[in-house]
This record gives structure tokens, C-alpha cells and sequence, in this order.
């Protein structure tokens, strides 16, 4: 694993923005405001969830779960969670919903959101502050 994980924003209302975490720590993304990545009501944003998916960011590695979204959470395109259609997110145990690992250079779609997962190593001496996410 790497010392950062960087999420580039290619597509969408956030595109062009960086968001680098140094940390372990779970990345929440969503509509709401206790988000770490708060989405916007606007198009292209329509259909994410208040907490729509999270990223796990670990020193053993990066996976992302859906949690239990309507229109759920891609990587590569490819669909890896979502609930039922008439299932309600309040009956959802997160706990029940499968983690996806993530390898640099792929992509995670949420809505009309998609970022670009990057790991790199940065230098030797760590930066040990208590700040774990910084919006570049």
C-alpha cells in the first residue's frame, strides 16, 4: 500500500478537483452533509444517495462498499452494489454489503461522478499531523 490515496474528480460537477488522504481513515460519499465528499442536488448529482458509498482507506489497501444506494456504485463501469428496487436504505445493514478492493487507476462512478483512484508513496520522513484529507 502506499502512504496517500488520491481521488481525482474526471467527470462531473467536481471535476478537476483532488482529494489526497494520508491516513487510514473512511472516505464517506454522499448528498449529506456529514460527507467527506459532499455531492451537490444539481444534474448530474440527481441520483446519488445522501451517503451514497464509502472508501475504506487502510495500509493494507483501498476497497469502496456501496451502501445501499438506489442507483448504486460502479468500478470500471462495471455495477458492484445497489439495493432492491421498493427496499428501504433505513433496513439495510451495511455490514451485509460487500467491499470491493481498489488498484490504482481505477475508477469509481457515483451518479454522474466518476474519480480516478491514484496511490502513490510520498517521501520517507511522513508528515504525522492529525490531518488526513486534504482537497487539492
Amino acid at each position: 500500500m502506499s502512504d496517500a490515496v488520491t481521488l481525482i474528480v474526471t467527470r462531473g460537477s467536481l471535476k478537476g478537483q483532488k482529494f489526497v488522504f494520508s491516513q487510514p481513515t473512511q472516505c464517506l460519499i454522499g448528498r449529506a452533509r456529514d460527507c467527506t465528499i459532499q455531492l451537490q442536488r444539481e444534474p448530474g448529482c440527481l441520483d446519488v444517495s445522501r451517503h451514497h458509498c464509502v472508501l475504506e482507506i487502510e495500509p493494507s489497501g483501498v476497497r469502496v462498499r456501496d451502501l445501499g444506494s438506489l442507483n448504486g456504485t460502479f468500478v470500471n463501469g462495471r455495477l458492484i452494489g445497489q439495493r432492491l428496487p421498493g427496499e428501504s436504505a433505513e433496513y439495510i445493514s451495511t455490514s451485509d454489503l460487500p467491499a470491493r478492493p481498489l488498484r490504482s487507476g481505477d475508477q469509481v462512478g457515483v451518479g454522474g461522478v466518476v474519480f480516478l483512484v491514484s496511490f502513490r508513496q510520498t517521501s520517507p520522513q511522513r508528515n504525522t499531523e492529525d490531518s488526513w484529507c486534504v482537497n487539492a
